[in-house]
C-alpha cells in the first residue's frame, strides 16, 4: 500500500454566495461532504457535491469554488505517492461513502487531540506529531480500494464511454460494455461495483443521463430531439428515466442549469 503524510485535517466551510477563485497545489485533497453544498470548477467543467460525496484531488488540478449555500465537509491535505489518473474524482453518497464518513468522525474523535475541534481554519500536522497515523493508513486505504484497479480498468472504461458517445447515449447493455472490456459480464459487474459502489447496469444508466445532461445544458435541443437522438422510444420514456435518475424532470434540470451558469465564474 503506498505511504500517505497528513499535512493537515480540518472543516471545509463555505457560505452562500462565496467563490474561491482558480487555483492549484503540490499536495492531495480530499473533502467529504458532512451537508450543504458546492459547486467545483476545474478546466473540464464543474461538479456539484453535497453531503455524503466524496471529492479527491490530484495535486496540480486547477480548480475553483463556489457555494450555492452552506457547506460543510471533512478536509484533509496530504502527499502521497499513489499513482492513479491526474483528474479529479467525484464519488456520490451511497454505502461505501457512508462507510468512510463513520470511520472519518470515529477516529477523529478517538485519536485526534480535542483542541483542534470546531476550529474551522484546521489543523496544520507536525513532522513531531503522532495522533494521525491511524488516519493516514486509513486514507491510503481508501485510496487503494477506490484505484486499485484503476491502471487496469481506465482504458478499457474509457471504451464503454466512447461507444455511448460516439452512438449519442443510446443505450448499451452491460454484456456488450463488459465484451468490449474484455470482461465477462460477472466480473465486470464485480469490478464496477468494487471501483464505483453501483452495479455495472446503474454505472452505465449514469453515463448515459450525463449524456443527457450535456444535451439539456449546452444544447437547446428540445426534449423531443434529444429523446430521439438517444434512442429512447418518444420523450415520456426518456423522461421518465430522467426523472428516475436525477428525481426532478428533464426541462426543471435546465433550468436549474441556466440559474447555475449564471453565477459569475472568475478566470
Amino acid at each position: 500500500m503506498a505511504k500517505l503524510e497528513l499535512y493537515y485535517w480540518g472543516y471545509a466551510e463555505g457560505e452562500p454566495g462565496q467563490t474561491i477563485e482558480m487555483h492549484s497545489h503540490d499536495y492531495w485533497q480530499i473533502n467529504l461532504g458532512i451537508s450543504g453544498k458546492c459547486i467545483f470548477r476545474t478546466e473540464d467543467g464543474k461538479l456539484t457535491a453535497g453531503a455524503g460525496d466524496l471529492v479527491i484531488f490530484p495535486p496540480g488540478i486547477r480548480h475553483g469554488l463556489n457555494y450555492p449555500e452552506p457547506y460543510l465537509s471533512y478536509s484533509f491535505k496530504f502527499k502521497t505517492d499513489h499513482r492513479v489518473k491526474n483528474m479529479v474524482q467525484l464519488i456520490h453518497a451511497n454505502d461505501f461513502t457512508e462507510g468512510i464518513s463513520k470511520a472519518i468522525k470515529t477516529i477523529m474523535e478517538t485519536t485526534f487531540p480535542t483542541k483542534f475541534f470546531g476550529a474551522m481554519e484546521g489543523a496544520v500536522v507536525l513532522k513531531e506529531d503522532r495522533y494521525q497515523i491511524l488516519m493516514e493508513y486509513f486514507l491510503a486505504g481508501v485510496l487503494e480500494t477506490l484505484f486499485q484497479e484503476e491502471s487496469k480498468l481506465s482504458g478499457q472504461l474509457s471504451t464503454v464511454y466512447e461507444t455511448i458517445a460516439s452512438n449519442h447515449g443510446r443505450y448499451i447493455s452491460v454484456e456488450e460494455a463488459a465484451e468490449a472490456c474484455g470482461y465477462s459480464r460477472n466480473r465486470f459487474n464485480a469490478l464496477i461495483r468494487q471501483q464505483t459502489g453501483m452495479t455495472a447496469k446503474d454505472y452505465l444508466n449514469k453515463i448515459r443521463l450525463e449524456t443527457a445532461q450535456r444535451y439539456l445544458r449546452f444544447t437547446s435541443l428540445r426534449i423531443s430531439e434529444i429523446s430521439a437522438e438517444m434512442g429512447f422510444s418518444n420523450q415520456f420514456h426518456f423522461s421518465d428515466f430522467f426523472k428516475r435518475m436525477t428525481g426532478i424532470a428533464p426541462l426543471q434540470y435546465r433550468k436549474k442549469s441556466i440559474q447555475e451558469d449564471s453565477i459569475a465564474m472568475p478566470d
